[in-house]
């Protein structure tokens, strides 16, 4: 048999069919990241996978007990360690024990 033969082998055991976006899905990643800066709104974080605008998630920070806020991402930015895998965050919800944690290391971080 040919290489192109080989090719034309359909090696799926049951056919696939197409959705058409009909059905939402999330893909979960995990992947580490740097906190370059943080402010009461927001944080710039490093990484090596770059997640694209719009893109969400929880980051969690050892700044305090517990600290795990929802975060989205608002812009792609260039730092001087990374030069293009830098991304510009917002907290879009943050508990109440989270909030507490993030004031406390701003106010420490102030002094």
């Amino acid at each position: 048999m040919s290489g192109d033969q080989q090719q034309d082998i359909e090696r799926r055991r049951q056919p696939r069919w197409d959705l058409n976006e009909q059905i939402g899905c999330r893909l979960e990643i995990r992947t580490r990241v740097r906190l370059v800066d943080i402010s009461a709104t927001g944080a710039l974080l490093s990484a090596d996978v770059t997640l694209p605008v719009g893109a969400s998630g929880h980051l969690r920070a050892a700044i305090g007990p517990a600290f795990t806020p929802a975060v989205e991402v608002k812009r792609l930015a260039a730092t001087a360690q990374r030069p293009a895998l830098a991304m510009g965050t917002i907290f879009t919800n943050m508990d109440e024990r989270s909030r507490r944690s993030l004031e406390e290391f701003l106010k420490k971080a102030n002094t």
